[in-house]
């Protein structure tokens, strides 16, 4: 059972690649393996997908109700991003992952309210199918997660003497991710990637010398692009912690740090490029102190998923206690 709200303590949620699935995303069947065109990459994506990652993408639903029945005293509900399946792979520009995105979000805005706030995953924006090439990151979906699913790019809260700042990971790693953007938009989105850099240094620069600070994204690739930065650098003796999605589960968390300085392969397409990519440059990982928000039901071949549970306290005497709760006990 949950610890009461503490009148001192701020007790935050943390939910991330919820993945939901409306009707319209679930009448797409299959969508995955039909953009792959040859049958030995075909039948390994089955095989992917039936032994290591998720069987069935659409099916879990059932896991936000029960997070949604088990959760309602909370100071504040963040959502980490990933809110739809991507079923065209062009983010919710998509109609039928735009309904997705707002049946998920409309169920944590009535459960938390202002409470709840949610960031923007890279699924959100569109990303291209794994061995397939299809689609990628999509301006209009990016517009839609502004202004119709009241997304945040730039998250920033104060509580007491820490604060909690969530950000875009996707334009942060936006020089990983030029392969999944038409190179038409590709100029828009380096434009965004500036503004979004600049209001986050600011909303730093703003925060006095002695608070502490907890950082929120989607995407770890982010934090070596962040990295390299002076502003970032001279946080991290004040950063009491990151809390990022996207793995899905501990266990693949844990396997990068054993993969940790792999070599960037460049030979088998652009999400492997990318994977190898954040691989090879975990190791700056480590100075933001990294924690693992999964996925609800974690996956096929670790399903040790859930929600995860972070204790505040706003004078920033005590360090943050976080933990993960299974919804499938």
């Amino acid at each position: 059972m949950s610890q009461p709200v503490s009148s001192t303590r701020r007790r935050i949620l943390l939910i991330s690649d919820i993945h939901y699935a409306s009707d319209l995303e679930r009448a797409r069947g299959d969508y995955e393996t039909r953009t792959v065109s040859q049958p030995l990459l075909r039948y390994f994506l089955k095989m992917y997908r039936r032994l290591i990652w998720r069987r069935d993408p659409f099916a879990m639903n059932g896991l936000l109700d029960t997070f949604i029945d088990a959760e309602s005293s909370a100071d504040l509900c963040l959502g980490l991003g990933d809110y739809s399946c991507d079923s065209a792979f062009i983010g919710v520009a998509d109609y039928a992952a735009f309904q997705s995105a707002r049946l998920c979000l409309s169920q944590l805005r009535r459960q938390h309210g202002s409470r709840f706030v949610g960031i923007i995953g890279d699924h959100d924006l569109g990303k291209k199918s794994m061995f397939g090439g299809v689609g990628g990151m999509d301006l209009a979906s990016y517009d839609r997660c502004l202004s119709e699913l009241r997304l945040s790019s730039l998250f920033y809260r104060s509580l007491g003497r820490v604060h909690l700042i969530g950000m875009n990971s996707s334009l942060i790693t936006l020089p990983s991710f030029e392969a999944d953007c038409d190179p038409d938009q590709l100029s828009s989105w380096y434009a965004l990637r500036e503004a979004h850099l600049e209001d986050l240094q600011a909303c730093i620069q703003k925060i006095p010398e002695g608070d502490r600070l907890l950082f929120f994204l989607h995407d770890p690739s982010a934090l070596p692009f962040l990295s390299a930065f002076p502003w970032i650098r001279r946080c991290f003796s004040r950063l009491d912690g990151t809390w990022v999605g996207h793995l899905h589960a501990p266990c693949i968390f844990e396997l990068s740090h054993y993969l940790s300085g792999m070599p960037v392969i460049d030979c088998m397409g652009t999400a492997v490029h990318k994977m190898s990519q954040a691989l090879h440059a975990r190791h700056l990982w480590k100075p933001f102190k990294v924690h693992l928000v999964p996925a609800p039901g974690g996956i096929e071949r670790c399903p040790q998923g859930g929600y995860g549970e972070l204790w505040v306290d706003p004078e920033g005497l005590q360090a943050p206690v976080y933990s993960i709760k299974s919804l499938t006990d």
